[in-house]
């Protein structure tokens, strides 16, 4: 076991030949972000939609964005905006496979912005396609769904399934995400009470909306969305 005295040389030799980089600038930090990119998180303050979470003017339950879309979910909630620092951490986590983001940030981020009234019966997270999940080698959703379930305390469910390979969504308008989610998903089996889904990004709702859907027709009595981050 190490003495007080040598931890702090220990320590100096461990940032010198393993040194922490900063998730949002990959300057040399003491944590997964330096100060400054930490104080430049994208934050998504009030007021906001409640409905789909899109930041507003003012206080309303549903915006000029989500009016006249029929959502599968309840609500949707997001800490952060898909730009900037937000925009990076999703990628380290995502494209990098720098998973500590999770626990230490990611997790504790989307915790934060839910309903303190709200208890969830189970976590689910938004699931891959096999061949997707087998090119990256794990699903980043399920990631962020273990960490925001150990935090409301809640188990969480892997009941959702791909059945059917969808095209990638980057570059679809809203009703061609619809369009393309539409039927790709299943339920292995029954679901009930309040169901928290998760994913990484939320940009028009799609995905996560037909998820929901096929939740509710297995049983679940309501599905409120939960994601790191959302698109403008």
């Amino acid at each position: 076991m190490l003495t007080d005295s040598l931890e702090p040389y220990v320590s100096a030799l461990v940032d010198l030949f393993y040194p922490q980089r900063c998730v949002g600038c990959e300057k040399r930090a003491s944590d997964l972000l330096c100060r400054a990119c930490f104080e430049a998180l994208p934050g998504i303050g009030r007021p906001f939609c409640g409905r789909c979470g899109m930041p507003t003017a003012f206080e309303t339950f549903v915006c000029e964005e989500c009016k006249g879309v029929d959502f599968g979910f309840e609500s949707a909630r997001c800490p952060l905006m898909y730009e900037g620092v937000g925009k990076r951490i999703v990628h380290a986590l995502k494209y990098g496979g720098y998973t500590r983001v999770v626990e230490r940030l990611a997790a504790p981020l989307m915790v934060d912005v839910l309903d303190g009234r709200l208890r969830f019966d189970a976590v689910v997270p938004v699931p891959l396609h096999r061949s997707r999940l087998r090119r990256r080698g794990f699903n980043q959703a399920e990631l962020l769904a273990r960490g925001v379930a150990r935090k409301v305390n809640a188990p969480v469910s892997d009941t959702l399934q791909v059945v059917r390979r969808t095209r990638d969504q980057v570059d679809l308008s809203a009703s061609e995400r619809r369009e393309n989610v539409a039927g790709a998903f299943s339920s292995r089996g029954r679901v009930r009470g309040r169901i928290l889904l998760i994913d990484d990004v939320f940009t028009t709702g799609a995905t996560m909306s037909s998820c929901a859907e096929t939740l509710l027709r297995a049983g679940a009595g309501e599905v409120h969305a939960l994601s790191l981050c959302r698109t403008c």
